[in-house]
């Protein structure tokens, strides 16, 4: 009897590599069947790529929306140990409704800014407003916009509600869709497989949704630049009647 072709001593040393574990999903989409398993696996890798390319336009047009209206609203509110208002850079000079609703992400993202300058060498430069938004996590949004905490719900009231002028959905439906973006951003930051199409897709209508309500024209460049649904067109499928090799 032959022995194994080099190709299958390939693919059983990846999948050892990749351990049983993590392989196990894509050999049971894939029928047992190593090689269609693999092809799956890197499919995978594509697509989860691809969405984060578009994550990557989505987080900076979401962020940069609510920044504007948190640095007007923060401007308008008074320091209670002062008497004076707070300046606009709610990330330097945050109400004490942007503290609690925050905890402690504001610090820990002053902290994060704070060694990215000195990595950079930037000697003499403090770090600034800029630096600490760039440091806040995706969470941080996703956790400012409204539920029943009163607090939330005032300052979507009172601002962030600005930052949506297009929406066509309710507020809730809106943090449903963030909700569901920021769950597949943890999903592929932790390598899990995105092997459900119809969720993949459903995401992306998310992505789409709360970047329309933004402004319609970052949509379209978001939509213009994105290689998700050419990809799930192009997801692998298992032949019928392949064998386990």
């Amino acid at each position: 009897m032959a022995g194994p072709t080099q190709p299958a001593v390939r693919r059983a040393a990846i999948a050892a590599r990749l351990s049983a574990p993590r392989l196990t999903p894509y050999l049971v989409a894939s029928h047992g069947n190593l090689r269609d398993a693999l092809r799956l696996y890197d499919w995978n890798v594509e697509i989860s790529g691809a969405f984060y390319e578009s994550l990557h336009q989505f987080e900076v047009v979401l962020r940069n929306a609510l920044d504007q209206e948190l640095c007007a609203w923060n401007a308008a509110q008074v320091n209670a140990a002062t008497g004076a208002p707070h300046s606009r850079d709610w990330l330097m000079d945050p109400s004490h409704l942007l503290l609690r609703l925050t905890r402690d992400d504001i610090s820990k993202a002053r902290q994060r800014a704070r060694s990215a300058v000195r990595r950079a060498r930037q000697r003499g430069r403090e770090h600034g407003h800029s630096d600490v938004l760039a440091q806040l996590s995706f969470g941080t949004w996703r956790f400012l916009l409204p539920d029943s905490d009163p607090g939330r719900q005032l300052l979507w009231q009172q601002a962030l509600a600005k930052a949506f002028p297009q929406l066509s959905c309710t507020p809730a439906d809106l943090v449903t869709h963030v909700d569901r973006i920021h769950k597949l951003r943890n999903r592929i930051a932790h390598l899990e497989p995105l092997l459900d199409s119809a969720m993949v897709a459903d995401r992306f209508a998310s992505m789409r949704t709360v970047a329309a309500a933004i402004d319609p024209i970052a949509e379209g460049w978001i939509v213009s630049r994105q290689r998700i649904t050419s990809l799930l067109r192009t997801k692998p499928l298992p032949a019928p009647g392949s064998s386990t090799s």
